[in-house]
């Protein structure tokens, strides 16, 4: 009795074996820099997300009535043209950390533009 149902499981696994499509792994060298233009990119996210925390830019943000919250969010929305862009730009303030007009004017700009967008 226990033979029929032994020949029968043995001839279902190797039917199952037989028409299940081979598995295959693939792997790809990641380029050192693809890994480099990652890492740059998150480090100018988080210097641009520094930089809206900062207590001045919070209170031109509301006086503008652009909620923090909101600023930061479209930070993660950004492309990683527009992130370098304005990672540059805040690079390029003075040591004291002092705007100018036209830097904050373009900066708020920008951080509206993509909130409008988006």
């Amino acid at each position: 009795m226990k033979t029929p149902n032994l020949t029968f499981a043995v001839a279902l696994l190797a039917a199952v074996l037989l028409f299940l499509p081979p598995l295959t792994a693939q792997a790809g060298m990641i380029g050192t820099q693809e890994v480099i233009a990652e890492q740059t990119l998150q480090v100018d996210r988080d210097k641009v997300s520094e930089f809206l925390n900062r207590a001045d830019v919070e209170e031109r943000l509301q006086a503008m009535d652009v909620p923090a919250a909101l600023a930061n969010s479209r930070v993660d929305a950004l492309t990683p043209a527009e992130v370098a862009t304005l990672a540059q730009r805040i690079d390029a303030l003075p040591a004291a950390g002092a705007l100018s007009g036209t830097d904050f004017v373009i900066i708020l700009l920008v951080a509206l533009l993509v909130v409008l967008i988006l």
